[in-house]
């Protein structure tokens, strides 16, 4: 059995797919934590509400993410971000749907900073749009989210999750948002 104890909050709003990115994280992660356990928040999900996704892998005997312990916050939206940062873990990562950190108060910012967060903000709306697939923007961030160390897994395995038993052409659109996800990460 392993001994991968990891925690991540996936936050944003109705249609952004946070359902689908915890869902494919588990199915990643599983073989190497053994156990997962997710726990869905349900908002307006279909009026553009808050919808927010705790994931544990490994031995846990709850759901729910406690404050400061997310390993990983994962926001598809700046505002759930600004919401759900109560969750991450001192060192933990920021991985944010936003082209900067401008969505956040100097003060934030700062707080951020000396909690040792590793922050990596991504445009990743606007990649997914230019690749044609402008709902793809949680793959886009998972993909870079990846290619930072920010996840149990490597990109590969997180591909395989994702693609695995997909129509060969949603296959293939995955594979690309996840290297455009790599690769805007690569040129932070």
């Amino acid at each position: 059995m392993s001994r991968l104890k990891w925690q991540a909050v996936v936050a944003g709003v109705g249609g952004q797919g946070v359902l689908f990115v915890s869902r494919a994280l588990a199915s990643a992660v599983e073989p190497v934590a053994g156990a997962i356990l997710i726990s869905e928040v349900h908002g307006m999900a279909q009026r553009g509400g808050a919808v927010v996704s705790h994931l544990k892998a490994g031995p846990f005997s709850g759901p729910l993410v406690s404050f400061g312990q997310a390993d990983l916050l994962l926001a598809l939206d700046p505002g759930e971000a600004v919401r759900n940062l109560t969750y991450l873990a001192p060192k933990g990562h920021l991985v944010v749907n936003a082209p900067d950190l401008e969505f956040l108060s100097p003060k934030a910012r700062k707080a951020l900073a000396s909690f040792g967060a590793q922050v990596l903000t991504v445009p990743a709306t606007e990649l997914a749009g230019r690749a044609g697939t402008a709902k793809g923007a949680n793959v886009v961030l998972l993909g870079a989210a990846a290619a930072v160390g920010a996840l149990p897994v490597k990109l590969e395995e997180l591909e395989r999750a994702i693609c695995d038993g997909q129509p060969q052409a949603r296959a293939q659109a995955n594979q690309k948002l996840l290297s455009l996800g790599a690769e805007a990460a690569a040129q932070v």
